[in-house]
């Protein structure tokens, strides 16, 4: 997977994982921009791909559901295609 990658992903999205911000405490995040973090998406073939994304800070509410990866100017993101 190289940086020309623009297969889109679809599929049920099974986890998504946040970098570990360390034990600073308190983060300065800015929640008006996407954030990085990996998904991991089942497609209909039962393969498991993880893909690293930029996602909004809440988008923990996509675990489970039908998605599929975009690219724009932040990146990979993801939408629900539910």
């Amino acid at each position: 997977m190289g940086m020309a990658e623009t297969t889109s992903v679809k599929g049920r999205l099974v986890a998504l994982y946040w970098p570990d911000s360390g034990d600073e405490g308190t983060v300065m995040v800015d929640l008006t921009r996407p954030q990085a973090a990996t998904a991991e998406i089942e497609d209909a073939g039962g393969v498991t791909h993880r893909v690293d994304v930029a996602v909004a800070w809440d988008a923990d509410y996509l675990v489970g559901k039908q998605v599929r990866t975009t690219s724009g100017d932040d990146g990979i993101g993801l939408e629900s295609t539910e």
